[in-house]
């Protein structure tokens, strides 16, 4: 019953803001500022799965699609999807992402990432996947132990 509240809240929270008059002003000018949305589809299903797809006259793209899914003993819904617009400098922007039990989770070309592990790590790293026996707990500068 929780998953049909909050997906009904989500579609009518997102007929409002769609619904909503467009108006200029806010960051956009020349094209943004008289964009329209061309096409959408928002479906909502009572078993809980939904789509919500709309494209802008501007180039904006979003497709979304959900669908509830059993965790332990609770049924959130967990969504996928992705966005398609060009940033302020002209760059063309891809975004592909999921939202599930794991978190919100993004990947594009356009996100920061991180910087590669020095060698020297790697190789320490490897070294002890491939020795637990010499793990010592975590504990540093521990005696060894006589026996």
């Amino acid at each position: 019953m929780y998953t049909l509240k909050a997906l009904i809240l989500v579609a009518i929270c997102a007929t409002a803001t769609w619904g909503a008059p467009q108006r200029g002003g806010g960051g956009g000018g020349g094209a943004d500022k008289d964009a329209v949305i061309t096409s959408q589809t928002l479906e909502v299903n009572f078993d809980g799965n939904y789509v919500n797809n709309f494209e802008t006259s501007n180039g904006i793209s979003h497709q979304e699609t959900g669908q509830p899914k059993q965790i332990e003993g609770e049924t959130p819904v967990v969504s996928q999807g992705s966005d398609t617009y060009t940033n302020p400098e002209g760059q063309q922007i891809n975004l592909v992402w999921t939202a599930d039990e794991n978190g919100f989770q993004a990947s594009g070309a356009h996100l920061p990432t991180a910087p590669p592990i020095p060698k020297e790590i790697q190789a320490a790293l490897e070294y002890n996947a491939a020795h637990p026996e010499e793990d010592d707990g975590g504990q540093p500068n521990r005696p060894p132990q006589r026996g």
